[in-house]
């Protein structure tokens, strides 16, 4: 195989883009002895993973116990449940007024005040006006 070939197959190997017999010509290739300087970095992931390919598992796979899972879970959603109460518990506490805040309810409640004094007077001046009309009926000033 030539060395650019090689090249271009390491980098399709590693973008994940090459074959499985692509992948073959490439083992055969790093377990020469002759290795282009440049390759040999690969050298030991391919030797590990040509060692990995010859393990074979000699026992049958057990299935794992869940004896404890389920009180792993109901402890981990307990666990969640108090975190997220919690958490909307600090985030529903109003933020202390600052400053501005607390002058401004002041001048909020400065101009209800004025307001509701305006309004009365307003009231006494309504009062005066039909005072003056009804007092124009009965007395002629001509």
């Amino acid at each position: 195989m030539e060395l650019k070939q090689v090249h271009k197959l390491v980098d399709r190997f590693f973008d994940g883009a090459t074959t499985l017999e692509e992948e073959k010509h490439l083992m055969s290739y790093f377990s020469q002895k002759d290795i282009d300087p440049i390759l040999r970095a690969y050298l030991p992931y391919f030797k590990a993973t040509a060692q990995d390919r010859k393990q074979v598992l000699n026992k049958p796979l057990s299935p794992v116990s869940n004896k404890r899972k389920p009180w792993i879970r109901i402890t981990a959603i307990a666990a969640s449940f108090l975190v997220g109460f919690f958490v909307l518990q600090q985030l529903q506490k109003p933020a202390p007024p600052t400053a501005e805040e607390l002058v401004f309810e002041e001048f909020k409640a400065n101009m209800y005040m004025v307001s509701q004094q305006l309004n009365k007077g307003m009231q006494g001046v309504a009062y005066m006006e039909t005072l003056n009309t009804t007092t124009n009926k009965y007395i002629k000033t001509d």
